[in-house]
């Protein structure tokens, strides 16, 4: 009874819209398939900057890192990694990304979609705390927390990080006569 309802889409269930996230990722699928292990880091920087940017809006982190690949025959390619701390950090999201990614990427094999996410979400207050042996966390945040405010107010394309960096064509002077 209860299938035969659910195949007409009876469904007497209770819709919550607003539940709490359970990841938050970003994705691409490529034109063409890609094979160009520079182009897939280059790629999955800016997805990671995505990510980073929707962490931190919803004022969450997340303790693990998820990749996704998926091949030309449609394969999908799932990775993850739990980190020691959580993150919102875009450079810790590519960290974890690139050892992933590069463990399957080697330039033989193409790819047509690349994706990154965080899971096994926290709130953000829980995020990249400091280690009293490693205060990189402490200088990422503010680096990436100034960055984030210089784009908040001059636009997303004002700063990049270089592997990102694609040069706009420059406009050709003429000469007067």
């Amino acid at each position: 009874m209860r299938l035969a309802e659910l195949s007409h889409g009876e469904d007497r269930r209770r819709v919550t819209p607003d539940r709490p996230a359970k990841s938050i990722s970003s994705e691409t699928t490529f034109e063409e398939d890609v094979a160009d292990v520079q182009l897939l880091m280059q790629t999955l920087w800016r997805l990671c900057e995505k990510v980073s940017a929707r962490l931190k809006a919803a004022g969450l982190s997340g303790r693990s890192v998820t990749l996704k690949l998926k091949t030309p025959d449609f394969r999908t390619i799932t990775r993850s990694h739990r980190l020691d701390n959580p993150t919102r950090l875009a450079h810790r999201l590519f960290e974890e990304g690139c050892r992933m990614l590069l463990a399957e990427a080697d330039g033989r094999r193409a790819f047509r979609l690349l994706g990154i996410g965080a899971t096994d979400l926290v709130t953000g207050d829980r995020a990249d705390l400091p280690d009293l042996l490693d205060q990189r966390p402490v200088k990422l945040g503010a680096a990436e927390a100034a960055i984030d405010r210089l784009r908040e107010r001059f636009g997303s394309d004002l700063v990049q990080r270089g592997i990102a960096f694609v040069p706009r064509p420059r406009k050709r002077e003429t000469q007067g006569e």
